[in-house]
């Protein structure tokens, strides 16, 4: 590791950090016995109970597999970048592992809790979307981001911003597609809806935010938009509890990501 970029070095360790930093939190509260009021678990068939033993090995699993495909994209030399077959692969690979089951998850019947209006969730889509999207910029005019960048070496944009701006037509549609509607169903539905629910169940709710929002910003293998994409995930923690319901972070994410991508193919 000592031969790879400081950039590099920094997102490896944070990773790594956020990831035993989940694990702990949820086994000290389960030898410490400290339950908190999550939301109930997800019936897996209509009259029955999402077991939890399954609900605690998939959070495992997913915050794992993201991990270690986090670390092993951030060990790509520079410049260097899956071809469109192989990005075609880790699509459908994505699809068959986590679709089935979300499939699943989103045809069961309703949480047995309130949940907010439509206009309460309007008014937290138009808040939410107003955070987010002032976060970057400001930490660009406070001179943050330069810094970071001139300390680190780091780039100041993700791969798939790179792709969306210089890949063919086939990679940027396939990179769209992935940003507006796989990513935020497949990462909401893992960090919201398992890693976040399971962390708060044995931990604390401002705890279960802090570390699942850490853990989402850092699988994205970005220094400079580590603390944006942090705060992006504090933010669909609040829209999660306040919509109980994991449609109202989808639809927020998605959103978000739309936005985006069109900013990118329309002024960069």
């Amino acid at each position: 590791m000592q031969n790879l970029p400081l950039h590099t070095q920094l997102n490896i360790w944070f990773i790594i950090i956020a990831t035993v930093a989940c694990f702990l939190a949820a086994i000290v509260g389960f030898l410490c016995k400290r339950r908190a009021a999550a939301l109930p678990p997800v019936p897996l068939f209509p009259g029955s109970r999402f077991p939890h033993i399954f609900s605690c090995f998939y959070t495992a699993f997913f915050i794992l597999t993201f991990a270690m495909a986090s670390v092993q994209s951030a060990m790509l030399p520079p410049g260097v970048r899956m071809d469109t077959v192989d990005f075609i692969v880790s699509l459908v690979v994505q699809i068959a592992l986590y679709m089935p089951f979300l499939i699943v998850y989103f045809t069961l019947p309703r949480r047995e809790l309130p949940s907010a209006t439509l206009g309460q969730k309007l008014r937290w889509v138009l808040v939410s979307l107003l955070v987010v999207l002032c976060c970057a910029p400001l930490l660009e005019l406070s001179g943050f981001t330069a810094w970071l960048m001139e300390s680190t070496g780091c780039p100041e944009h993700q791969d798939v911003v790179t792709i969306l701006r210089q890949g063919n037509p086939l990679d940027k549609a396939l990179m769209a597609f992935t940003a507006i509607i796989v990513a935020p169903i497949t990462e909401e539905c893992c960090f919201r809806g398992f890693v976040y629910n399971i962390l708060k169940r044995w931990s604390t709710p401002v705890l279960a935010a802090i570390l699942s929002a850490f853990l989402f910003s850092v699988v994205h293998v970005s220094l400079a938009q580590t603390i944006p994409l942090f705060v992006f995930g504090i933010v669909q923690c609040i829209a999660y509890e306040k919509a109980r319901s994991l449609w109202l972070p989808i639809t927020l994410h998605m959103t978000f990501n739309a936005m985006n991508v069109l900013g990118i193919f329309l002024f960069i």
